[in-house]
């Protein structure tokens, strides 16, 4: 029967009891989660300059004069940052038999969003395909929102320990371990269905994010 109310328990509560060695006191864990959202000002897209041919040699110095076009357009852009990234080349085929070269490297453009970025991707898009944008918050306004949910997180997990400390026959609590956990999702960049050379017109949003408290409580003084 015992063990019966134990396992009732678990399955109907958002905590669960241990008992302790001694009588007058009782273990609760639980855990709080509290959600916050917070404003993506920051963009951060990624395009690729590419070419295909017959000769592999010439396709890569016509990426490699692409890339070093748009490095050199991004360097008078202070508020930008650019970061090269994969380069590789791959052999095409058509009807199983070798028919040419693609050779493709990226580049990844992240600044505060604004019309000004919009215009600057505009015009890279002259000699290179945007091929995804996500949006994010500035990590500044990502931590000062975290430690904000994070208080109200704490205020939430001692409320109700306390609470379920006096449902349960007892007139106070103490907080025996706690763990606060801000788990981050980072979204991966939204591909676009096609690369293309169009106006850029980005519009960031909010990113959803949260705070866990979780850990356990002794309750003390059995009434």
């Amino acid at each position: 029967m015992k063990q019966s109310m134990k396992l009732s328990l678990w399955m109907l509560l958002p905590f669960s009891l241990l008992a302790s060695a001694d009588t007058g006191t009782q273990l609760i864990q639980l855990g709080v989660q509290q959600s916050y959202h917070v404003a993506n000002t920051v963009m951060l897209a990624q395009m690729q300059a590419s070419a295909s041919g017959a000769d592999a040699e010439d396709l890569a110095q016509q990426v490699n004069a692409k890339m070093h076009w748009a490095l050199q357009q991004l360097s008078a852009e202070k508020a930008l940052q650019a970061q090269t990234l994969n380069y590789y080349s791959q052999r095409d085929y058509v009807d199983g038999k070798p028919s040419g070269w693609t050779v493709k490297q990226l580049l990844q453009v992240r600044g505060p969003q604004s019309s000004q970025l919009d215009h600057v991707l505009g015009k890279l898009q002259s000699r290179l395909e945007l091929i995804s944008m996500r949006a994010e918050p500035s990590e500044s306004a990502r931590q000062a929102a975290e430690a904000q949910a994070a208080k109200q997180a704490i205020t939430r997990f001692r409320e109700r320990a306390s609470n379920y400390c006096k449902d349960f026959g007892y007139n106070q609590s103490a907080l025996d371990t706690v763990r606060i956990s801000a788990p981050r999702v980072t979204p991966g960049p939204v591909p676009l269905m096609m690369a293309v050379r169009a106006p850029v017109a980005s519009a960031p949003g909010e990113s959803a994010m949260s705070v866990e408290v979780s850990g356990s409580v002794r309750c003390l003084g059995k009434n």
